[in-house]
């Protein structure tokens, strides 16, 4: 039951956030790894990523219309 309340909490803390198509949780990994990854989504035509006040190991990764 515990595991229930902590994905509900853990859920909680991105609704003020647009509805990403992905939440990346890198755990305890290097901010070093963290900006990397970030770097390369970022790189594509179709990804977007945003950190904005989440802990420093979590990205948001949404869909971007291409025109």
């Amino acid at each position: 039951m515990s595991e229930n309340k902590t994905d509900e909490t853990a859920a909680q803390q991105y609704d003020n956030y647009p509805d990403p198509d992905a939440i990346v949780h890198f755990g305890d990994a290097s901010e070093e790894l963290v900006e990397l990854v970030e770097e390369t989504l970022e790189m594509s035509e179709f990804l977007s990523t945003s950190r904005d006040e989440l802990p420093e190991t979590t990205l948001l990764v949404k869909a971007v219309e291409n025109e």
